[in-house]
């Protein structure tokens, strides 16, 4: 799905403008080698075609510049609800974490094409992504909360 930093670029401002006018709150995410993963905010009818709306002309983009036709994917986006605080750490985790179960990386603040970096105070991060309920979700100081997911992600 992305074979160079110009494809996951590419891919990242496709989902900024997204983000944007489909009025979602992205609270993580993270771009692997054959997919991505979102924890993302969403009025229920706006997913369906906010996801067609990126991954339509990501894919057209990609196929043209790859000189290939056809789909990226094998099938349909998968969504599910996030029930809770536990959870919705749970799946921050899982995200932060994805690209060092992978073997991309060593340690998940290596890994930039993601969300974990600006969450935990490495960087600034990316400017679509909204931290505040990570953080919320942690601790009321931000200084304490990065401090705490850093402790909640990676490992001893």
């Amino acid at each position: 799905m992305y074979r160079d930093d110009f494809d996951r670029t590419d891919f990242c401002k496709r989902l900024g403008k997204t983000i944007a006018k489909h009025a979602w709150t992205l609270h993580s995410f993270v771009l692997m080698t054959t997919h991505y993963h979102l924890l993302v905010e969403v009025d229920q009818d706006t997913l369906q075609p906010g996801m067609h709306m990126l991954n339509s002309q990501y894919a057209q983009v990609f196929n043209r510049r790859w000189a290939r036709k056809g789909h990226l994917k094998g099938g349909p986006y998968g969504a599910r609800r996030i029930e809770g605080e536990p959870q919705f750490l749970r799946c921050v985790r899982y995200i932060a974490l994805n690209p060092v179960e992978a073997g991309l990386c060593k340690h998940p603040a290596e890994w930039p094409w993601g969300s974990y970096r600006g969450a935990a105070g490495y960087d600034e991060g990316f400017a679509f992504v909204t931290n505040e309920l990570v953080w919320d979700s942690l601790h009321e100081d931000r200084k304490r909360a990065q401090q705490l997911l850093r402790v909640l992600v990676e490992p001893s």
